[in-house]
This record gives C-alpha cells, structure tokens and sequence, in this order.
C-alpha cells in the first residue's frame, strides 16, 4: 500500500519512517561539454539565510549533477549563481503558480542550465520542476 506524502515549498514533511525529506532540489547540467566551468550556487530565504549553497567544476567528464537536496523546513527565495566568475541572480520559481506540469508535487526544485552566450560569456538557463514522491 502506498502512502502519498504531501508537502509545498516551505513546509516539512516526514517521509515514511518519520524523518524530514528533501523536498527541494538542484540538477546542473554543463550545456556545452567542450568547456568546463566553476559554478557556485547558493539559496537563500526570505531573511537572507543561506539554505543551500554547493560548488560544482563542470567538465566533460563530469557535466551534470543531479543529486543535491535541501530541506522541506526552508522556504527558498533568491539563487545566486556564479559562474567563472560572472554572478546571476534569480527569485526561485513560484511553484504555486499553475505554469509547472504537475498539480499535487511533493518535491519542487530547479535545473540549471551552465552554457555559453554567442560571444563566448557564460549564461544560464533555469527551469522549475516537480516531482511527486510516493512511499510504500
């Protein structure tokens, strides 16, 4: 029998066993695996507090990462992404809004996108997403 366990940016949930889950998520992907760049990404709240923050040296031998959580209890708000250097800044996505392609997602996270403008800077391509998690 399965259990749904259901949650929302910024509220916790206990999985199946009673413990926290890491509803909250981040996938970098190297769009071009002939470069290689340093990227730092970090989350913060609504009061400035860092909730997420991982350093990531994308090459062609290691061109994505898919595996990062954060915790259910926090409510993200602002990514800062930096990449070589160069920072962007982003809000984290509404996930209440109904432009994502699932209605009743229990895990609600980003893919960021590490690629190269026409004239050779770096730039970024962020998508929001969802998952819904089911337990047995």
């Amino acid at each position: 029998m399965s259990a749904a366990l259901l949650a929302a940016s910024g509220c916790t949930t206990l999985n199946s066993s009673g413990r926290e889950s890491d509803p909250h998520w981040v996938k970098v992907y190297l769009g071009d695996r002939d470069e290689t760049h340093n990227v730092t990404i970090t989350i913060t709240d609504q009061n400035g507090t860092t909730v997420f923050e991982n350093e990531y040296a994308l090459s062609e031998s290691n061109e994505a990462n898919e595996n990062a959580t954060f915790p259910a209890s926090t409510d993200p708000e602002t990514i800062v992404i930096t990449v070589d250097g160069t920072r962007f800044e982003r809000d984290w996505p509404g996930f209440e809004q109904s432009e994502l392609p699932c209605d009743d997602a229990n895990e609600a996270g980003i893919e960021v996108y590490i690629e190269n403008a026409q004239d050779g800077t770096p730039e970024i391509r962020l998508e929001a997403d969802c998952q819904s998690i089911t337990a047995e």
